[in-house]
């Protein structure tokens, strides 16, 4: 299943949920939506982490990109100062890759968390239904 997928199918299940009326007693329906989302919590989470590797590989390649100029301009005999603009300036594109990961993995670490409390929401849904349920309540 691809991320797309994954999170359309987790759309779908929040959807479901906002658009239930207050009455709304489907208990064997919240239970189902909770498998489901449950289980495509799991399959988003891989890829969130997945994006966080690919985020720090970036930032590592652009720590390195950005001391390799630094050492190159040292050892040519630059003053250190200039080096490390240099240095800056030539790992711009590592640090433009870095930071559309960095955005990439907090928007979806967002949309993960924002999920993972409609689960829970869900969750304490089915047991006040199960209370209401349960032969002899009073309310």
């Amino acid at each position: 299943m691809n991320l797309n997928e994954t999170t359309q199918q987790i759309q779908q299940i929040v959807d479901w949920y906002h658009n239930l009326t207050p009455d709304f007693t489907g208990i064997n329906d919240l239970m189902y939506q909770r498998i489901q989302l449950s289980t495509l919590l799991f399959y988003y989470s891989t890829e969130l982490g997945e994006v966080r590797k690919q985020w720090k590989m970036a930032e590592a390649e652009t720590e390195i990109s950005k001391r390799q100029a630094i050492k190159r301009m040292i050892d040519e005999g630059c003053p250190i100062t200039k080096a490390t603009e240099h240095g800056k300036i030539m790992s711009l594109d590592d640090y433009s890759t870095e930071k559309q990961l960095d955005g990439l993995y907090n928007s979806m670490k967002f949309i993960h968390d924002a999920a993972a409390e409609i689960l829970n929401t869900i969750n304490q849904h089915i047991s006040n239904l199960k209370r209401e349920l349960e032969p002899g309540a009073k309310y």
